[in-house]
């Protein structure tokens, strides 16, 4: 049976590492969730896709997975895949005596029988084992290259000014490498979407990205912690992906990983939490605006025993280091997969909000991916249907294209549509739709009964419609029903007299009148 494939979030993890960062196989096995064998897999696909890297981050999960994993491996990939799962027994055979290129060729090509030639062989052993050599070579902190984050293990208080409440709040510390250059800001928790947007305000305080981002072991980041091979938060890889940046999380129980941003915490003890230590503040928003304008006299305060200050070392040589932030704002996207129902929508659990999509897909299961004001829904790696968000519990969101022919009218209808296709008969049959409407509580109530009185119009035509309509209304009996039974029974041509609601009762000599009536009461 296949090896399921790796998440796409985590496949642009590996590429940008290798291509963009120049880390090496080993490198990314260590920090990330994979193997040798699957880290030569995917750079093997990536070369077979013929696409620049460039243009492979820049594409969405599902259309990343349509393109690296299409469904059907090509011969020639699937000939290199081959022979990058046996690189690592090659390896050691060759340090083996007497084993030979030549002999572990000849082994191949018996197992392998429409395998590479002797010439490309070599090759391509020779082009593994260049990943093999890349290493961590350079300085500790280029500039740019590292960003450090972590909590503060005191939290901050500010009141609330309503209740007397005090609220205790964690407080998120980023610093980079080279130049020290921290940002300090206080959150409303440590979860997941808190330690991202804190994360992108250092950013933009930094005004770049670096190439690197190194939290701690926190859950908001790490699901897994392991020293060897972390898992990561797929929200977090997603945020990584779209600053065109790495995360790789500090070994757990290993604070020199980290230790440049534990030395921060422990000088915003000095320089936030002392100095603000006996004001009161009575928001959130007050309570960074302090942290802010403390961040800034520390920022300029210069190093022990040196001249220079870390604004200075990052106006110098940080900031033209890193990255250009990305145009767009990060939204944290969410994914489900979900059945399309029968009425043609699928049901957003978070919001028990109904979205439509083609009529087509009824039965099929789809991958949501939604954002605060996007839902997009992919069938087969393939966008079928897009909408913005709309969190109205038990409503629908439909596009009225992705409704058969003949139920996309249903969307259309409304008072207004009943009262102009009745006016347009006769304005008989639109007095007749009108008190249909009013003997309603709720107008869909009178739907149906319009839908019938129009059909009957297709039926007998318009000028039957309009004498039988007139009757209805003179009778005070504005119903379908009433309507068809008078079409039915041909009396659609029958008239009123004009004062029949005024006519007296003829004479007759049976009839005693008032006097006899009263002549009986006296008896």
């Amino acid at each position: 049976m296949a090896a399921k494939p790796k998440p796409m979030s985590q496949i642009k993890q590996i590429l940008r590492l290798y291509y963009k960062q120049k880390k090496s196989i080993k490198f990314i096995v260590r920090n990330l969730e994979v193997s040798r064998n699957t880290v030569r897999k995917y750079l093997a696909l990536h070369q077979a896709s013929g696409k620049s890297i460039t243009e492979l981050l820049a594409l969405d999960d599902p259309e990343l997975h349509k393109m690296l994993l299409p469904g059907k491996e090509t011969s020639e990939a699937q000939r290199y895949r081959e022979l990058a799962d046996c690189y690592d027994d090659f390896k050691k055979e060759l340090k083996r005596p007497g084993v030979t290129r030549w002999r572990l060729w000849s082994e191949y090509r018996q197992s392998h029988p429409g395998g590479y030639s002797y010439s490309q062989f070599c090759w391509h052993l020779q082009q593994l084992g260049k990943a093999d050599q890349v290493t961590m070579s350079g300085l500790p902190h280029p500039p740019g290259e590292h960003l450090y984050v972590d909590f503060a293990g005191i939290k901050m208080d500010y009141v609330d000014p309503n209740s007397g409440q005090i609220h205790s709040v964690p407080v998120f510390v980023a610093t980079l490498g080279m130049s020290q250059y921290s940002y300090v800001e206080a959150v409303a928790s440590q979860r997941t979407e808190d330690f991202l947007s804190a994360l992108a305000n250092a950013l933009s305080y930094f005004g770049g990205v670096p190439k690197l981002i190194i939290p701690d072991n926190l859950k908001a980041a790490v699901i897994k912690s392991d020293r060897y091979e972390p898992r990561l938060n797929k929200i977090l890889e997603d945020f990584a992906n779209h600053f065109q940046t790495s995360v790789l999380p500090a070994r757990p129980l290993r604070p020199q990983d980290k230790s440049l941003v534990e030395t921060a915490v422990r000088e915003a003890y000095r320089n936030i939490y002392a100095p603000l230590r006996n004001r009161k503040f009575f928001s959130l928003g007050e309570l960074n605006e302090a942290i802010r304008s403390e961040l800034c006299v520390w920022s300029e305060r210069p190093f022990q025993d040196r001249s220079d200050t870390r604004i200075q070392l990052f106006e110098q040589f940080e900031r033209p280091a890193l990255d250009r932030l990305p145009d767009e704002p990060f939204q944290i996207k969410k994914s489900c997969s979900l059945t399309v129902r029968q009425n043609t929508h699928i049901k957003l659990s978070e919001d028990r909000h109904y979205y439509s999509v083609p009529y087509t897909y009824i039965g099929h299961k789809v991958q949501v991916i939604y954002t605060q004001q996007l839902v997009q829904i992919y069938c087969k790696q393939n966008l079928v249907a897009s909408h913005r968000r709309d969190r109205t519990p038990f409503e629908y969101t439909t596009v009225k294209e992705h409704l058969p022919s003949h139920h996309q009218h249903w969307l259309g209808r409304s008072p207004g549509w009943y009262r102009n296709r009745a006016e347009y008969i006769g304005p008989e049959v639109l007095q007749l739709v009108n008190a249909i409407f009013a003997r309603r509580r709720h107008p869909e109530q009178a739907y149906s009964s319009c839908d019938g009185v129009l059909a009957l119009s297709r039926k007998v035509g318009n000028d039957q419609l309009i004498q039988a309509s007139r009757i209805a209304l003179e009778l005070n009996e504005p119903t379908y029903t009433f309507v068809k039974r008078l079409l039915k029974n041909g009396m659609d041509t029958f008239t009123l007299p004009a004062d029949s609601t005024q006519s007296k009762l003829p004479g007759h000599k049976n009839i005693r009148g008032k006097s006899g009536f009263q002549k009986s009461l006296k008896l």
